[in-house]
């Protein structure tokens, strides 16, 4: 059989847009990111949808003239009412099984089926792609169950959705929260029409106000786009435009008794004479700042799914960061930029050791630490530079991260002296071999010598070259309660190398020993602290592998605490047998 559907899904992909590469391949249609079966699959679905409308409204309208004595226009509201939803309901499914029925989709070998091809926010080529039967085991009835579990987990409430610019909301009486565009991350609108063009093809007679459009409205749309915009520059001015626009509205009705809470996922680090900021952070919290807020709370929420693509083998953000907003009084103080300085250097230490000691992995402490930060800067009506002119947004960001860099630093101190060399050592060389005279310098300073750590098993050394030893080369018989040199850094990563090796189970194991010392308990605080300290430190060098074990155990430490305080032990040594050939 010749698969030729009859019809296609009209409109072109845009000429540039944010997340799409595909267009330089010859894809200049949203027909083109499909084959020729799975268009008519599609086509059919999206074709059959108005056929089960009709069905269910006639179907609904007999039944309630067999069972009742309304009159036919009565029934006939109620019936279409009916036959309107369930008809939504499976174009949905349609517009969501385009996800998986594209020529832009692979195979997922680990789980054997295949991957959908929004795994990011992006369409991305693909030079190989896997085309499932939609009445298989991956097809259309998949989609259909998702939206069927989807109703069941709803809690009947009505609630009303509305699409608007959020410069045209009326925000009197409102309580805002909201997870605003993210500047230039992310092109909503265009990457929605993928979807768009299949929910107008099934949904247009149902719903035709809302799919009146042949392509999904973008014109109000908040984001930097610079194909849009005219470039970069005129990207950029509208955001920032639009943004204050937005929480100027917003500040001229908040209410006193609540404050607005923002949620935040992004990390991107820019490095500019003022030092480490970030573009997206910068613009954001400029906008609402500038609008007349003060930041008074900031607390992370883990929210990103730890097997999302964008997670696998790097060091994506794991939680959202949520800003609490209050109206900033009309007479705030002025301050200039040492008394910012100091008001930092007084209230950011005690507000990181809470983070860290919170559900915080490492990988997200940098942008968790911009919430205090802001808190102490957007308490002011203004912060005058040592020239007269006021503080900008990117200068207040990079005194945070200088002084979130004096934290961790200082925070050196707290560790014994076999640690502080470590973290001295590895900051120069990671787990690769440095010499001797260096290293014995180094342990002096320290109060330590290189023979105690290598006994104390932290490192090798031998014909004049010194290495630490990194968690894979640890043995997995360590036990910490008998340990005569114990450091936090040797717990560390013992734990590392356990949770690799055997999970949360077997890392609380040694926790737990480590807690039961005879001469005192190991200072579990210390070792978690310890991982924040050497995440930065790998990720500034490259070290991407251990980076994100350092954040996999911070990450993991809540459970890894509770397995141990359940008491969770070490298990018994077990005698052996030597059974070769003797």
């Amino acid at each position: 059989m010749n698969a030729v559907p009859t019809t296609r899904p009209e409109g072109a992909l845009p000429p540039e847009a944010l997340g799409f590469r595909v267009q330089g391949y010859g894809m200049t249609k949203w027909a083109d990111l499909f084959s020729s079966r799975q268009l008519l699959a599609l086509t059919t679905l999206s074709d059959l949808v108005a056929q089960v409308r009709d069905r269910v409204l006639n179907d609904a309208e007999q039944a309630a003239r067999k069972y009742g004595d309304r009159p036919d226009a009565a029934i006939h509201v109620e019936a279409r009412s009916y036959a309107d939803a369930v008809a939504t309901y499976l174009g949905l499914a349609v517009s969501r099984y385009a996800d998986l029925s594209n020529s832009l989709c692979s195979w997922n070998q680990t789980n054997e089926n295949v991957r959908a091809l929004f795994a990011r926010h992006v369409i991305p080529m693909a030079w190989d792609f896997t085309e499932a039967n939609p009445f298989g085991q991956i097809g259309i009835a998949g989609p259909i169950d998702s939206v069927a579990k989807a109703l069941k987990g709803t809690s009947g409430t009505p609630g009303t959705a509305v699409q608007q610019s959020a410069r045209d909301v009326p925000f009197k009486g409102m309580v805002i929260s909201t997870d605003p565009p993210y500047y230039d991350n992310i092109g909503y609108s265009d990457l929605s029409d993928f979807f768009y063009v299949w929910l107008r093809r099934a949904l247009r007679v149902v719903h035709p106000d809302l799919l009146r459009t042949m392509l999904v409205p973008k014109a109000d749309e908040l984001v930097a786009n610079p194909y849009r915009h005219e470039g970069k520059t005129g990207a950029k001015q509208f955001f920032e435009e639009g943004f204050r626009e937005v929480f100027a509205r917003a500040r001229e009705y908040a209410l006193d008794d609540y404050p607005i809470t923002v949620y935040y996922a992004f990390k991107q680090s820019d490095t500019s004479e003022d030092g480490d900021a970030s573009t997206g952070w910068e613009t954001l919290l400029d906008g609402m700042i500038q609008s007349g807020w003060a930041i008074t709370a900031t607390w992370p929420v883990r929210s990103e799914r730890a097997a999302r693509m964008r997670d696998i083998g790097s060091n994506a953000l794991a939680s959202s960061i949520v800003l609490a907003l209050r109206a900033r009084p009309d007479d705030a103080p002025t301050t200039d930029r040492r008394g910012l300085i100091a008001a930092l250097q007084a209230e950011l230490p005690e507000a990181l050791r809470e983070l860290q000691q919170g559900r915080m992995a490492p990988v997200d402490l940098p942008q968790a630490a911009i919430g205090p930060g802001m808190a102490v800067f957007s308490r002011y009506a203004s912060v005058i530079e040592a020239d007269g002119s006021p503080m900008s947004m990117r200068s207040a960001l990079a005194r945070i991260n200088e002084i979130l860099d004096q934290v961790l630093n200082e925070q050196e101190g707290d560790f014994d002296s076999a640690t502080r060399f470590a973290i001295a050592w590895y900051r120069q060389h990671g787990y690769e071999t440095g010499t001797f005279g260096d290293a014995n310098s180094l342990a002096n300073a320290r109060n330590t010598t290189v023979e105690a750590m290598d006994r104390g098993g932290i490192l090798t050394s031998a014909a004049g070259k010194v290495t630490l030893l990194a968690p894979t080369a640890l043995p997995a018989d360590y036990n910490p309660s008998v340990d005569e040199q114990i450091s936090a850094w040797e717990v560390l990563h013992h734990m590392m190398a356990a949770l690799e090796r055997g999970g949360i189970s077997e890392a609380a194991q040694l926790l737990a020993a480590a807690g039961s010392r005879p001469d005192g308990p190991v200072d579990a605080d210390l070792v978690k602290e310890l991982a924040f300290l050497l995440f930065p430190l790998a990720e500034k060098n490259g070290w991407t592998q251990d980076a994100l074990a350092f954040n996999t155990l911070a990450t993991a430490w809540p459970e890894i605490v509770d397995a141990a305080r359940d008491g969770v032990a070490i298990p018994p040594e077990q005698a052996s047998f030597d059974l070769g050939e003797s």
